[in-house]
């Protein structure tokens, strides 16, 4: 599920930006939190797959004028259905039924709004002094607050809290509001009569929560840092509270603090490692007794053999400056190698991954995953890979960057792959000379096809209902379930290309949830439904080790097959696993119902019919020749499939 933080013109960076980061420490665990534009707001499919939409502080009339009817029409029919809105001062303004702003002053703004989550009045600013694009009317403000209201969200609430103020509004309900519709959460205790700073809205199924104040701004007392530590510690605790009031899965921001974890290079040959060490050191240069630094494009990686692990047994980097983007500090740091020459390293080294298990399970004849670099915690494996060209140019093909848990994996699109303990991440390095180039198209498939396969071909677990949704996803099927719950999305495959000297290097990102319930379902849970069926004698789930070794093993086997003969050979196997044959969408550019029948051989666009011009039969065998075909492409549209619905992407 996605949080979804408006990014249009009007909104304020400092806002947008505290905003990502707040939302990113508390609910990174659980949903995949990520700027939205108005125009996407408008014209996508984003309501489903939506957990929350958050409109951070800026200017109010830009934000009515970009969503215009459509937009807010969108919104506030989806909040009505069940969603869940946050809006921080301009989202506030724009959030209530009508706005008064600096009435009677050069910057009056006023007049009424369409969401209307809350029946009444907001009036601005409180406090004199405020400038656009300006901290002249900024100031922390005492809050009081409802303890009352916040008692099912936040235990022990204390009376007061301290926020960062920037112009924005107070609410007044109107005077036909429904005691039900709102609920003060905090007040202005400054102010005559202590209007409501901070208001809980009950918008048909869904709710809202409005702040006219910054909870999202960093409180500082420049001369007191006593005073600085308690108050940031209300305010993360005030956060916390915001988010559960509006029902999300909020996690604990100490205990999810981003944090990198050394690298091991490893392989059950030894030579291997050995060999792209001495390659790597001669790109970077001596920086102390057996250690060896290289600066790459993206990061600067220190390599020291596995004897050197004992004096930095606990070598573990954390983010320092809390008020500074924490990825952006974890990417910056340098990341520790530990070259695996002599041994192989133990489960205490790596205890959430077992490193001599998995080669165990590796076919011994296998050149995918031979060779081996793991990292308990690190940036993104694919990231590691592809951003780093020297690091990238040392590592044999076949060689796999695992994870058990990624601070900034990356998704297709730009989107991010949520690392929930028990997925197993990985990027696994391929190389196709420039004559092949026309396949590269079709390893994104391939890589699904091997990923489904190596699962479902155990015995007993062909009826596991793990599919494919083109063109890059993996689902959980559940047959039985209502058609807007059957599927269930459990992995991705993402793939990044370089060309260097007439070789395509690929870098092919994955990520399966393994065993890990949330936040969709997990390979584990199935095989416990299939169990429970009594249609399954495994009893032993699965591990990340024995699932990335299945996919190595499977891969190994398809490969050469695909370099000599292309995707064709797997075409009807990846037709079998996917979830859509014969599936009807509509085109929603022309309203036109077509039928999906299959990928296009030459350039694995997703291919189809008109549904009024070919009969329901039609099937696999034809899929280059027959009636007038619409191939559409996944960098050309935009998807909603299990909707049935497909629009194209403007230019």
């Amino acid at each position: 599920m996605n949080v979804l933080v408006y990014d249009g013109s009007g909104v304020a960076a400092a806002s947008r930006d505290n905003t990502l980061r707040f939302l990113k420490a508390l609910l990174s665990h659980r949903y995949d939190v990520q700027t939205v534009s108005p125009r996407s707001i408008k014209e996508e499919p984003w309501t489903d797959t939506c957990a929350l939409l958050v409109f951070p502080g800026g200017r109010d009339l830009p934000y009515c004028h970009d969503l215009g009817q459509t937009g807010s029409r969108r919104i506030r029919e989806w909040v009505h259905g069940g969603g869940r809105y946050l809006g921080i001062c301009a989202g506030a303004y724009f959030a209530s039924s009508k706005i008064e702003f600096e009435v009677g002053r050069p910057l009056e703004v006023t007049g009424e709004r369409a969401l209307c989550f809350f029946p009444g009045l907001c009036r601005g600013t409180v406090y004199p002094g405020f400038e656009y694009d300006s901290d002249a009317g900024a100031r922390l403000v005492d809050l009081s607050l409802n303890r009352t209201a916040w008692r099912n969200f936040w235990p022990q609430t204390p009376a007061t809290c301290v926020t960062s103020y920037n112009g924005g509004g107070a609410f007044l309900p109107s005077r036909d509001a429904s005691a039900s519709a709102w609920t003060s959460l905090a007040s202005y205790s400054d102010l005559p009569d202590a209007p409501s700073a901070g208001v809980l809205c009950q918008f048909g199924s869904g709710r809202a929560v409005l702040w006219g104040v910054h909870p999202e701004h960093p409180v500082r007392y420049e001369d007191d840092p006593g005073r600085t530590a308690a108050a940031e510690r209300t305010r993360s605790l005030l956060l916390h509270a915001t988010l559960t009031a509006l029902e999300l899965e909020v996690g604990d921001p100490a205990a999810a603090l981003p944090h990198l974890t050394p690298l091991f290079l490893t392989s059950d040959r030894l030579d291997g490692p050995r060999q792209i060490a001495t390659a790597l050191a001669s790109r970077g240069q001596a920086s102390g007794p057996n250690e060896v630094t290289l600066a790459d494009r993206h990061d600067t990686f220190v390599l020291r053999p596995m004897e050197a692990r004992d004096s930095h047994d606990a070598e573990m980097h954390f983010v320092q400056d809390g008020a500074q983007d924490p990825i952006a500090q974890l990417h910056a740091l340098r990341k520790s190698i530990y070259v695996a020459s002599e041994r192989l390293p133990t489960s205490v080294e790596t205890p959430l991954f077992d490193i001599p298990e998995f080669f165990d399970l590796l076919d011994p004849q296998a050149d995918m995953g031979r060779v081996l670099v793991y990292g308990e915690s690190v940036t993104s494996t694919q990231t590691l890979l592809d951003r780093n060209d020297g690091f990238l140019a040392c590592l044999p093909d076949g060689t796999v960057c695992a994870a058990s848990h990624q601070v900034a994996g990356r998704g297709r699109g730009g989107n991010a792959w949520i690392s929930s303990a028990g997925c197993l991440q990985f990027s696994l390095v391929l190389r196709l000379p420039q004559a092949e180039a026309a396949r590269i198209v079709f390893v994104q498939y391939l890589v699904g096809l091997a990923v489904v396969e190596a699962i479902t071909a155990q015995p007993g677990l062909d009826k596991l209902g793990i599919r494919l949704k083109w063109p890059n996803d993996v689902y959980a099927d559940f047959g039985d379930q209502a058609p807007g719950q059957r599927y269930r999305k459990i992995g991705g495959i993402l793939i990044n290309s370089s060309f260097r000297d007439g070789v395509f290097s690929l870098v092919a990102g994955c990520g399966v949830n393994v065993s890990n319930p949330r936040p969709t379902t997990s390979v584990n849970e199935l095989l416990h439904g299939l169990r429970r069926a009594g249609v399954c004698e495994r009893q032993q789930p699965f591990r990340c080790e024995e699932v990335l070794a299945l996919i190595m093993n499977r891969l190994n086997e398809m490969w050469p097959k695909f370099r000599q003969h292309g995707f064709a050979p797997f075409i009807d196997d990846y037709l079998k696993h996917w979830i859509h044959q014969d599936q009807i969408v509509t085109l929603d550019e022309t309203g036109q119902r077509v039928r999906i029948v299959g990928i296009t051989p030459d350039h694995g666009l997703l291919r189809t019919v008109p549904v009024d011009s070919y009969p329901s039969e039609y099937g696999r065998d034809s899929l280059s020749s027959g009636p007038s075909y619409i191939d559409l492409q996944p960098d050309g549209n935009r998807f909603d499939i299990l909707k049935g619905l497909i629009s194209s992407r403007s230019s």
